[in-house]
């Protein structure tokens, strides 16, 4: 499964048939990316000929170059029509398109090296795909890839997009001491990159797995927060003023997200990463990640 949807993909699907709230949505497997590039295998291997993995200038103007040929590039119309198919079972006018990885490069080094695209209209589904499979040749990831000596190996994942209240991250290891007693939630408004990012200082949940309670509780300076603004058509930065000190998360909503988080971690048999969003008072699961140590991932 993991070879043929990505990793991310597949442990999506194994938390829903959990019974665990996830965006529903549907995956653009590997094969079909492999059939686009069979289209245009011979350019791209010329774009990429005598490439200079040490020039980051050189890097991203290949980059740019075989994101023009596979932007001009039409999608195979059995595939253009199956992603028309299952983008009108998606209730959302607006989704998320997330590239995730089906080679063993699914690993810690490769994590974020690929682009995700949000509120994406469905209209535009078709560019914004082939966007996520161009985004497997930015130059960290085709450094990487090159060095690494790794194949051409990408799924889409397709979600409705979720229009959270807060979000953020849960981990059931700290991710500071490594001790595997505890699990650590951050929060913050709006979007969970403003967290991920580093873009705000977010609020602190620490609880011991052995009765789940809170011990420790920090409130963050959480001076914006990225909401999607439908005037401008993108992601914003909001100020968000006397809200920057408020909590983020209530204590109930970070005990449920706790115990998720250990039933997520027992399923897997291994600590896990998590990011989640709340929306209209429901905790949803946006990605799962095994850790294997206080900084590796897989």
């Amino acid at each position: 499964m993991v070879r043929s949807v990505g990793r991310k993909a597949a442990y999506l699907g194994e938390l829903t048939r959990m019974g665990i709230r996830v965006p529903w949505g549907f995956v653009i497997t590997r094969s079909a990316f492999r059939r686009f590039m069979e289209i245009n295998r011979d350019k791209i291997s010329d774009a990429l000929k005598g490439v200079n993995l040490e020039d980051p200038r050189d890097l991203e103007r290949r980059y740019e170059t075989i994101k023009e040929i596979m932007t001009q590039t039409e999608i195979p119309l059995d595939i253009s029509l199956e992603i028309e198919h299952f983008s009108r079972e998606i209730s959302t006018d607006l989704v998320a398109v997330r590239p995730t990885i089906t080679s063993s490069m699914s690993g810690p080094s490769f994590a974020g090296e690929t682009e995700t695209f949000l509120y994406v209209n469905k209209v535009d589904l078709p560019f914004y795909v082939k966007q996520a499979w161009a985004s497997y040749f930015n130059p960290r990831s085709l450094a990487y890839r090159i060095a690494q000596g790794m194949p051409l190996e990408i799924a889409v994942l397709v979600q409705e997009m979720v229009n959270p209240e807060s979000a953020g991250t849960a981990f059931t290891i700290h991710p500071v001491t490594g001790n595997p007693n505890w699990v650590v939630i951050e929060s913050s408004w709006g979007l969970g990159q403003a967290v991920t990012r580093g873009l705000v200082t977010p609020d602190r949940f620490v609880l011991p797995k052995r009765d789940r309670i809170i011990v420790e509780k920090s409130i963050g300076h959480k001076h914006v927060m990225l909401k999607f603004d439908p005037r401008f058509g993108g992601i914003r930065e909001i100020p968000l003023g006397g809200k920057a000190m408020e909590p983020s998360l209530s204590d109930e909503k970070a005990i449920e997200l706790a115990n998720l988080s250990l039933r997520i971690e027992e399923f897997f048999g291994r600590h896990v990463n998590l990011e989640w969003a709340l929306q209209d008072n429901k905790l949803y699961i946006l990605e799962v990640r095994g850790v294997k140590t206080m900084w590796e991932e897989i």
